[in-house]
């Protein structure tokens, strides 16, 4: 030893020696300390867990620390985590010894910290990014003409699952739901009315190539076609149909495919080595050889399109398919080099009763290559595998993921891998996204789970969200392309936190943050890439669940779902992101002299999210009652078009940009009737964008939803409903599914689909102005609101309009009939001498006492509220309307019963058996109004609506006196 290194090795020696003599602290001893910094880290992150030391281990005069797991449950950031340390620094009592090392669930603290979530589009330099794999891998779908999304979620493939299903519980031979039937609903349908109608929408407005191991359609008619025989027998009710196949030119056999042989089919059954598939070589540029599948469609509707074909390794990568609907032709290119032996997902669309619709492929395509082609199935049906001797009864996308998957391709490997069917059911789900991936050769990016949990709250707070992901499987911390399994956190941590934040600024303020927890749960164990269960909110929680029957809650969530996911995928592979906008408003459609009309709106911004900017939008067009063609772009907020007399025109708006496009806008329309008319135009304002949960009542020991005071209005349709509460008990305990105590509902409407505002009434109601020889055009409110024209009448469609509570009570109340703004421009109308309609549930109702609208009421219409439960017939006079739930229109439970006030106010229509009268007439000194408590649009027969209008219209243009019934 030289003298030089003397002086240091006393110093080092001084340094331990007084930690020497100290006595190393318990792990109990640290309880106060943990205690503390729990408190603190609640306070930080609004996360609650409890904290211990299990672990001490000393390191010269350092302590390091082992917490128990839930300490690694937090999120945790780069400043995060050195807060921490001081919190601990700041609060260490252990003399002698400082703190060192922490570790928690087997990780150093440091290796569980995640990129803080932004909002800037700008990735942060995360560590464990890879190189992005959109550089050089061929797209699988490509849908020709449409627009890319360069820094949305173009060339990404995500596999997504809407937590259970219905299933066969073997113990009691019976199909049964796998959660319980509470407040309306069961987690089983419950968590699709997230995932369908929005989530996955969302995700592939972005580009995205979303696959699912439940069928995603919830129509429940079927047609398959194919090259191979099918079953003989009836095909009677809702028994899938069969289609008719055709081929041209050269084909020949390509080995083992697909064929439906059984009506009914058990786990023993494998329909896709049941037949076969077809080849033919490619011609390059001119195709010589095609084949077309054309379904018989026995009820006009929205149907999935899903193609099959047979992988070979000279598969053709740009194989061309057409599929002709009703609004058109969309053409598609399919790299057949991956997803072969399954059904592959084209997309949605809307086909007329018959066999007008088909889907072809021709053989153009790279010389040397082969297109493959086996059967085409067109909607999702209904169960069609047996157990216990018997099918589900329901709906095909009601039932439990592995039904489906043997439907879809996957043998028993996958599906029959573990003892029961309820096992089967979750566990085969990441085994099917290995195998897509493995198998099928398709490049999964990311696994994500949607359940909600159950458990309850002594008062209104919430349950809240909660994220799980899986560290270790079987021994293994990393995914088979070398990545840390911890990149799961990630997209745990960016979901939840995306979740939450948008949460709290839209609906509520205290809504609850659970943990990121590791668990070694299946779903996410096992799916092969990075993964995630979200637990969104308690199902079994009351306060909770008035929030989750909301439809703008749902948008809200699955928006921020899949900016989670948009951001997520922006760090794994280090680019930049764009947010898809939010859709256009203040849409107007003018008619601009007898052959033209003006399009005109505004661009709706985000405040969230600074890139979700517009850059264009892309305008589709609807003739009469056919569907939507594929759209034409504009860079403008402004579109104007020819049209023909005689024809209604119907337009609805996207905006795009390069992270994605919107959902649609309201639909407006516009017509102009044959023949020469000398009346002005009818401006139709839709004033109902009401969605809403159903009412609720609350009191101390007494609470739930209750329909007959308002079912709600679900945004298009309703898909998870399943019955009425019948349990409103607040001490009613659970028991089991069966009886789950308070909130508990019936099932008894399982599996139906209920009508909601599909924002489509301006046709409906232009429809009978057409006929009736009006000219019509329309505008939403807040363009009504801010428009200068005059126009001889304004039909104004308020529908189920009208007041709505938020949750627990902490936002205003939404969705009131009369707006400021609103009220204004009817005041500017009339003050012109213009004659005005108002129809709908709670045009006078939703008038609180000595409020403007009350007095508008009073005054302009000329009219006053007798009776907000004007019926229980659903008749206005002899005329049925829209009264129980049901799939086509939405119902009216609540119609207002109205008493004329003014000395030019008359009763025009009663309400069967009553002394209400269900419309009035006012003729006021300049202008005449016509107020109907019914909206005109749920009225049943077509005949009935035109009859309505008729009046009305020729009362408010000519002074004509409207005839009774």
């Amino acid at each position: 030893m030289t003298l030089r290194r003397l002086p240091a090795l006393l110093l080092s020696l001084m340094l331990v020696l007084p930690a020497a003599g100290q006595t190393v602290p318990r792990t109990r001893d640290f309880r106060p300390l943990c205690d503390t910094l729990a408190a603190r880290l609640k306070r930080r992150t609004t996360v609650d867990f409890r904290l211990s030391v299990s672990r001490i281990r000393r390191n010269g005069s350092e302590l390091d620390l082992t917490f128990n797991a839930n300490l690694s449950y937090f999120p945790w950031h780069d400043d995060d985590v050195q807060w921490f340390r001081e919190q601990l620094r700041g609060e260490w009592s252990f003399q002698g010894f400082t703190p060192g090392r922490i570790r928690t669930n087997g990780y150093e603290l440091d290796e569980l910290v995640t990129p803080r979530l932004t909002s800037d589009g700008k990735p942060y330099r995360y560590p464990f990014s890879v190189e992005d794999p959109r550089r050089n891998q061929p797209r699988f779908i490509t849908r020709l003409g449409a627009r890319r999304y360069p820094k949305g979620l173009d060339d990404r493939y995500i596999v997504l699952w809407q937590s259970h299903g219905r299933y066969y519980k073997e113990e009691a031979d019976d199909w049964t739901w796998q959660r319980a039937r509470i407040h309306r609903t069961v987690e089983d349908m419950f968590t699709q009315t997230f995932v369908l109608p929005f989530l996955i929408p969302m995700l592939e407005n972005a580009g995205a190539y979303v696959m699912t191991p439940r069928e995603r359609d919830t129509q429940r008619l079927e047609v398959i076609t194919d090259n191979d025989p099918a079953f003989k027998g009836p095909r009677e009710a809702l028994m899938r149909q069969q289609g008719f196949y055709s081929e041209s030119g050269g084909w020949s056999s390509a080995g083992e495919g697909f064929a439906d042989t059984l009506a009914v089919y058990t786990f023993d059954d494998f329909p896709w080595r049941a037949g076969t598939a077809r080849q033919a070589p490619c011609a390059g540029d001119e195709p010589d050889a095609s084949v077309s599948w054309t379904p018989q469609i026995a009820r006009r509707g929205s149907y999935a399109v899903y193609i099959s074909y047979k992988s070979l390794p000279n598969s053709c990568q740009t194989a061309h398919y057409t599929v002709r609907h009703l609004g058109g032709q969309t053409e598609f290119t399919v790299n057949q080099r991956r997803g072969g032996g399954t059904w592959i997902y084209l997309g949605t669309f809307e086909f007329a009763e018959g066999s007008a619709g088909s889907v072809t492929l021709d053989n153009r395509g790279p010389e040397g290559e082969v297109v493959t082609a086996d059967a085409l199935k067109v909607g999702g049906g209904m169960g069609k595998l047996a157990r216990g001797g018997r099918t589900s009864g329901m709906p095909a996308s009601a039932e439990g993921a592995h039904y489906w998957m043997q439907w879809a391709g996957a043998d028993t490997s996958v599906t029959r891998a573990w003892e029961t069917d309820y096992i089967c059911d979750y566990a085969s789900r990441g085994a099917w996204t290995v195998m897509m991936k493995e198998e099928k050769d398709i490049p999964i990016d990311l696994a994500l789970a949607f359940h909600t949990d159950a458990g309850v709250t002594p008062s209104d707070s919430t349950v809240g969200t909660l994220a799980i992901y899986t560290l270790n499987n079987d021994g293994e911390r990393t995914f088979e392309d070398g990545r840390s399994r911890v990149v799961s956190r990630v997209l745990c941590d960016y979901v939840q936190s995306q979740i939450v934040q948008d949460l709290r600024e839209d609906f509520d303020s205290q809504w609850s943050r659970r943990g990121l927890m590791d668990r070694s749960y299946s779903e996410p164990r096992t799916a092969g890439v990075p993964a995630m269960i979200l637990e969104l909110l308690s199902h079994q929680n009351f306060a909770d669940m008035k929030y989750g029957l909301d439809p703008a809650f749902r948008f809200t969530v699955s928006r921020a779902v899949y900016k989670g996911i948009l951001k997520t995928l922006s760090e794994f592979y280090h680019s930049p992101y764009v947010v898809q906008p939010l859709a256009p408003q203040a849409f107007a459609a003018r008619l601009d002299g007898q052959d033209r009309v003006s399009l005109s709106w505004k661009p709706t911004p985000d405040p969230k999210e600074p890139t979700a900017t517009t850059d264009g939008y892309i305008v589709y067009t609807r003739i009469d009652d056919g569907a939507f063609d594929d759209g034409v772009e504009t860079a403008e907020p402004r579109f104007s078009r020819s049209i023909e007399p005689g024809h209604i025109y119907s337009f609805q708006v996207v905006a795009f940009n390069e992270g994605g496009k919107s959902f649609p806008s309201e639909i407006l329309s516009a017509g102009v009737p044959l023949g020469l008319r000398n009346r002005a135009p009818v401006l139709i304002v839709n004033n109902f964008d009401r969605i809403s949960a159903p009412a609720w009542v609350e009191s101390p020991g007494f609470a739930g939803f209750e329909s007959r005071l308002d079912t709600g209005v679900p945004y298009l349709s309703e898909i998870g409903y399943t019955g009425e509460n019948y349990e409103f008990r607040r001490s009613a305990l659970y028991v089991d599914d069966d009886y789950p105590g308070f909130g508990a509902s019936y099932d008894d409407r399982a599996g139906e689909i209920i009508a909601g505002n599909t924002f489509d009434y301006p046709y409906r109601h232009g429809a009978a102005l057409l006929r009736l020889g009006y000219p019509f055009c329309s505008m939403s409110r807040d363009a009504f609101c801010e428009a200068a024209e005059e126009y001889a009448a304004v039909d104004l469609i308020c529908g189920k309009q009208g007041r709505t509570p938020t949750g627990r009570g902490e936002r205003p109340d939404r969705f009131s009939v009369y707006t400021e703004p609103l009220l204004a421009a009817l005041q500017r109308h009339v003050g012109h001498g213009g004659g005005l309609l108002v129809s709908g549930a709670n045009i006078a109702s939703d008038a609180p006492e000595g409020s403007a609208a009350a007095a508008f009421i009073a005054d302009v219409l000329g009219c006053t509220l007798a009776n907000p439960f004007g019926t229980n017939t659903g008749r206005i006079a002899d005329m049925p309307f829209s009264h129980t739930l049901n799939p086509d229109i939405y119902s009216v439970e609540c119609a207002d019963a109205l008493k004329p006030s003014g000395k030019g106010a008359r009763t025009w229509l009663r309400y069967p058996g009553e002394l209400y009268a269900a419309a009035v007439c006012n003729q006021a000194d300049q202008y005449r109004t016509v107020s109907i408590g019914v909206p005109v649009e749920t009225v049943l027969r077509a005949g009935d609506r035109e009859w309505i209008l008729g009046q009305a219209l020729a009362f408010l243009y000519d002074g004509k006196k409207p005839a009774k019934r």
